[in-house]
């Protein structure tokens, strides 16, 4: 016998070749997200982390600042062509890159880090 669903578990971030990148409701929460935040990705010792780089920056145009999806949901979307092809290369695929994270951690300079996990794709 064999499952249907196989996996249950959905993505919680997304990246895509295109440079766009969605973000689940899940992630916003945990990271506080607003319109106008700009997003980035450090990497210490092997691990990659999601975290805020700035807060609603008022001047200027700024690559991977977050936007609203939908007027009543509260799930996000950025565009970022080098986190992208970033999380792209470190995960092996070429297309998408559907990916959970794990538990936020505290960083005195950066505030919340969530661990993105790329060997695992969904």
């Amino acid at each position: 016998m064999e499952s249907i669903l196989g996996n249950t578990r959905k993505a919680d971030i997304v990246f895509y070749s295109s440079g766009r990148i969605d973000i689940t409701s899940h992630i916003a929460k945990q990271l506080h997200l607003s319109r106008g935040d700009v997003l980035d990705i450090m990497s210490e010792n092997g691990e990659l982390y999601l975290y805020v780089r700035y807060r609603s920056p008022t001047g200027g145009r700024h690559e991977a600042c977050v936007l609203p999806s939908n007027r009543q949901g509260k799930h996000f979307r950025a565009s970022s062509k080098r986190l992208c092809s970033a999380i792209l290369d470190v995960s092996g695929v070429t297309d998408k890159a559907r990916l959970c994270v794990g538990e936020p951690k505290e960083s005195q300079y950066h505030g919340t880090l969530l661990p993105i996990i790329t060997k695992l794709l969904l």
